[in-house]
């Protein structure tokens, strides 16, 4: 076989191979293995100062906003999880911890209380942090498990990667993110790893997306967020 020939062939695997990888490389994440039935989830915050508990509300305002945004890019009139304020008796609950009260280096967890596979409440522990965007990725993050995510392992800088703040994550959720939870919200089944279908590119929301108008407040986005979401399904009734 000439030299020529020999060149040729090498150059081709270069070009094929990389090609077939990048198609071959898939964006996977892991479900807990329960959902709740209930499309509106109440959450009640307790502890640490106001500017603390404002980031656990600018959280459920992320995911509920979130949602709202790939359903109307891809999945137009479907459900969606929503998450609003409720008081003590809330399914799920959320407490800030001083970070002196927090033994060993977890700054954050989350258990639940499901059966059936059907989560039936949550409790969530936040350890204080040195800034207000790390407190609010924990938040976030923290509120991906309420919702059934586990954690990803394909992308460094996902939402939902293990020790989201020593590895400066994004506080935005994925498509990745986005879709398993749609999944979650949608689904008659419980899959084990929920994989991004290759019609959506992974990406991260856009942040414009999560602009508010000033005169809008937390407490007012977290109530008018269910209304949408019952007239879009009722809009799905025959």
């Amino acid at each position: 076989m000439s030299s020529r020939i020999l060149l040729s062939l090498l150059i081709a695997v270069l070009i094929v191979v990389p090609s077939v990888y990048a198609e071959s490389v898939r964006y996977v994440i892991p479900l807990e293995g329960s959902k709740w039935k209930s499309s509106i989830i109440q959450v009640h915050v307790s502890g640490g100062e106001e500017w603390q508990r404002n980031q656990t509300l600018q959280a459920l305002l992320i995911w509920n906003r979130a949602q709202l945004w790939i359903a109307s890019e891809y999945f137009p009139n479907s459900s969606v999880y929503t998450f609003e304020e409720g008081d003590s008796n809330a399914p799920v609950q959320v407490t800030l911890l001083n970070s002196g009260t927090v033994v060993g280096s977890i700054e954050a967890w989350t258990d639940y209380h499901a059966q059936k596979g059907v989560i039936e409440s949550a409790t969530v522990k936040i350890a204080d942090q040195n800034t207000q965007e790390a407190l609010l990725l924990l938040n976030v993050h923290e509120l991906g498990h309420v919702l059934g995510l586990g954690h990803v392992s394909c992308c460094d800088s996902d939402l939902m990667i293990p020790y989201p703040v020593d590895r400066q994550a994004s506080y935005l959720p994925t498509t990745l993110d986005l879709y398993a939870v749609h999944v979650l919200g949608t689904s008659e089944y419980m899959p084990t790893l929920v994989f991004l279908p290759n019609s959506i590119p992974y990406r991260t929301i856009p942040e414009a997306e999560l602009t508010l108008p000033e005169s809008l407040n937390f407490l007012a986005i977290l109530l008018v967020v269910p209304v949408i979401t019952l007239f879009s399904n009722r809009k799905k009734k025959p």
